[in-house]
């Protein structure tokens, strides 16, 4: 009888230990899976509450943006197809300030690995890509992962009255001035 509570106590044990484990890891291979980052931290704040869920996300999320730019970096004819898509995308002469990249990760229909490619661009190495990256992705966690219970209980309308500030809001902190070198202005003159 004591030798199955003692089995039970070492399967609970291993379980508490190995289910971060496991969430981190969900997070590292949420892109293949398609699973959306919101899901993901409402999941962990349901399942491990709101500070321990906040920690594990960011330090999954951290691990995924890691793999990301290691992955940009190895392919570069990637890199040249994901510059020429923002660009068509968003003009020729489009920059997206941390600040914006922060505010932009609070929606959720904004795919995580294309604001990780804007912080990849403005970047000059993999320690200022890892904090700038960390930055944008503490304010999203904290928020998804302390309000998921509160997120599901809103109205339609609420979420987009909530949706429409946010992008109100990433407007008005943006960049309001382009820099054009001489040569690529006169250049567009003349033709």
């Amino acid at each position: 009888m004591q030798v199955e509570w003692i089995d039970q106590l070492t399967v609970g044990e291993s379980f508490t230990l190995m289910a971060p484990i496991l969430f981190i890891f969900l997070h590292v291979i949420r892109p293949v899976t398609f699973l959306p980052v919101l899901v993901i931290c409402v999941t962990g704040g349901i399942l491990f509450g709101p500070l321990a869920g906040t920690i594990y996300s960011i330090v999954g999320l951290t691990f995924s943006s890691m793999i990301f730019y290691l992955f940009i970096r190895s392919i570069p004819s990637l890199e040249k197809k994901l510059c020429k898509a923002g660009k068509a995308f968003f003009g020729k002469h489009y920059t997206i300030n941390s600040t914006q990249i922060v505010i932009l990760r609070l929606l959720p229909f904004i795919h995580f690995h294309l604001l990780s490619f804007f912080i990849y661009e403005n970047s000059e190495s993999f320690s200022s890509y890892l904090r700038t990256s960390m930055f944008s992705i503490i304010p999203a966690t904290v928020f998804y992962t302390s309000l998921g219970k509160a997120l599901q209980a809103l109205s339609m309308l609420s979420v987009v009255f909530i949706t429409v500030v946010i992008v109100m809001l990433a407007f008005a902190v943006r960049k309001k001035q382009i820099h054009i070198k001489w040569d690529q202005f006169f250049s567009s003159q003349s033709t």
